[in-house]
């Protein structure tokens, strides 16, 4: 008769990198990752047989960790898998002080089928204290067609710092807006290599479709 193999457990994987991390500096060094009955096969299995609604404490601890230490987008395409599952993992994220906000603010610009939500949820990670948290959540907005992006684009755009005003430029280009030919004369006159690089980019656009017939 042939052994039952038994699924890899989520917090026993946790622990490792946990316990690996106090020796070691590079996560995505972590030989456990990856390897059979390791942390991707752990959550694999945590996740379909888990539903949000009965994650406890400890599993939301150990969630929340995965995406803030993994280097690879797949860990936060697992975790945010569908619409209902990223809406409660920012819930939890945004209760614990945003962490991983990176990473789930990107990730609701997906939820179209709950975009009022979602928006809602985005609108608070706007409230982060990380720049790429913010700047992430406003390009998201944009995704979403939320009526909210000009006045946070502006807000980003005054802030003075090349990335967020690069945010704001993309953010009011995705949703049409009429200010973006502004700010897109204000990036030009900017400068700053990556912004201008951005800017010239979008105006190159612009350009072809405007010789459009």
């Amino acid at each position: 008769m042939d052994e039952k193999i038994m699924p890899a457990n989520l917090h026993v994987e946790v622990e490792k990198v946990r316990a690996w991390l106090t020796t070691n500096r590079w996560v995505d060094q972590y030989d456990g990752w990856w390897s059979d009955g390791g942390v991707v096969s752990a959550l694999q299995h945590f996740l379909a047989s888990v539903q949000p609604q009965d994650w406890s404490a400890d599993d939301v601890t150990d969630l929340l960790y995965l995406l803030e230490q993994s280097s690879t987008d797949y860990i936060a395409e697992l975790v945010t898998k569908n619409e209902p599952m990223t809406l409660a993992i920012a819930r939890h994220s945004l209760a614990r002080g945003c962490v991983a906000g990176d990473d789930l603010a990107e990730q609701l610009g997906y939820c179209i089928q709950h975009r009022d939500e979602a928006e809602a949820l985005l609108i608070e990670f706007m409230r982060d204290g990380h720049e790429r948290t913010r700047r992430l959540a406003l390009l998201s907005l944009a995704e979403l067609q939320s009526t909210a992006v000009p006045t946070l684009a502006v807000a980003a755009w005054d802030s003075g710092d090349e990335y967020p005003r690069m945010g704001a430029l993309s953010a009011l280009k995705s949703i049409g807006s009429e200010l973006f030919p502004v700010y897109l004369s204000r990036a030009l006159e900017d400068g700053r290599e990556n912004l201008l690089s951005l800017a010239r980019k979008y105006a190159d656009e612009l350009a072809k479709e405007n010789r459009l017939p």
